[in-house]
């Protein structure tokens, strides 16, 4: 359905803020009766480790729940869903760049975004769990046979549901406050800010680095994501096949997008926690450029990329400061490519490659292994899935 307009106004983004998903909060409240906590880390454990048995069949009182949120909506266009797919899968390590480079980064600097990523004090000391945690729900979400009956789209989207559950379960315990200023947390409009973040940024930054996606290539990308924020719960309440909240298209997405700016981006000074987190994100990029580079003084690539990738404004928010110097990125990377050719190490692009060196190092760093989620039922356990990516889950050992 087509939108005359802009319809992403203060009012109608305000009542997005006031909604969460009550169907999953339903879900983690039996989960969490009887003050069975185990019972919901069992539940995870069981949706990474077993792909064959439904969780609607191993845990019957969350029946609703999976047996709701498994089917896709109506009239959905499987044809265009795999064309989507294919960008993704021809540009993975371009799309893992302007994710790390752009796409997270760019919205640390909303506070309300921050404030709950940042809230366990573990994330920007050990950022690299939650950036692959990252990759690996994009991988997931783009990739091929994604959205398939139990494919890895659809169990992503219950898993992050019932994640966030958990997430405003933990807020009202540990910060009551923020309700009162900034809405309920994981809210639909923050929800949609985030999936935009990952499928309109991603189609911006793929622009800025001449990747050459045509019209009809970025819209079908769109697509993906937008059956998948469909998948999230994010719908009017009691109309759980439309689609009336998600932006109809690119350009829609574009100004969904720059009103979500103009509401929650703000100065570095007013967002410490913003600030915080993206000083960890370039840490860790920084840490990923090979040791060899860095002798070529290129230990200033990432800085670059999020400066070419967000802009100066953007990266200010977050008080990463620009590298002063027009022509100097375009130095810096024919220096790359020039030091990379004679080992055979450029493929496509130069983009594609420093990607898919930023991808393998997030990998290597995280021991190597598929995501575990987990739902969070304290502070405590907020804290250990951040900071403790230890191999040694079910899930990880049977792999």
């Amino acid at each position: 359905m087509q939108h005359q307009g802009n319809r992403w106004n203060n009012a109608f983004l305000d009542s997005l803020r006031r909604q969460g998903d009550p169907l999953a909060d339903e879900a983690f409240r039996i989960l969490l009766q009887d003050g069975e906590a185990g019972k919901a880390k069992k539940l995870f454990a069981e949706m990474d480790a077993n792909d064959e048995i439904p969780p609607a069949t191993m845990f019957p009182e969350l029946h609703e729940f999976f047996s709701t949120t498994e089917r896709l909506p109506a009239n959905v266009d499987l044809d265009r869903i795999r064309r989507g797919e294919d960008v993704f899968t021809r540009h993975p390590f371009t799309g893992a760049l302007v994710l790390l480079a752009k796409s997270l980064p760019e919205g640390y600097a909303a506070p309300n975004l921050a404030i709950i990523l940042n809230m366990s004090g573990n994330l920007r000391v050990h950022p690299y769990k939650r950036l692959l945690a990252t990759l690996q729900t994009v991988v997931n979400v783009s990739t091929i046979r994604g959205f398939q009956d139990g494919g890895r789209a659809v169990i992503t989207a219950q898993k992050l549901r019932l994640l966030h559950a958990g997430i405003r379960h933990i807020t009202g315990r540990y910060r009551p406050e923020f309700e009162s200023s900034y809405g309920v947390s994981a809210n639909q409009e923050d929800m949609l800010g985030t999936i935009m973040g990952f499928s309109y940024l991603v189609i911006e930054g793929m622009r800025t680095l001449g990747v050459g996606l045509t019209d009809r290539e970025e819209e079908d990308f769109l697509y993906v994501w937008r059956v998948f924020a469909h998948m999230m719960g994010i719908h009017p309440i009691g109309k759980p096949e439309s689609m009336e909240f998600l932006p109809d298209s690119v350009e829609d997405a574009a100004r969904f997008y720059e009103a979500y700016r103009r509401r929650h981006y703000v100065r570095a000074e007013q967002n410490p926690d913003g600030v915080a987190l993206g000083a960890a994100n370039l840490r860790m990029l920084k840490d990923f450029i090979p040791r060899f580079l860095k002798l070529f003084g290129l230990g200033l690539l990432p800085r670059l990329y999020m400066q070419k990738l967000m802009g100066e404004v953007q990266c200010r928010r977050i008080n990463i400061q620009p590298v002063r110097g027009h022509h100097l990125l375009r130095l810096l990377l024919l220096l790359v490519h020039r030091l990379l050719r004679p080992l055979g190490m450029i493929g496509e692009s130069l983009h594609e490659h420093f990607g898919m060196t930023l991808f393998q190092k997030l990998i290597d760093r995280s021991y190597g292994g598929d995501v575990t989620f987990t739902i969070p039922t304290d502070l405590g356990d907020l804290r250990k899935m951040i900071a403790d990516p230890s191999p040694s889950s079910p899930h990880q050992q049977n792999r």
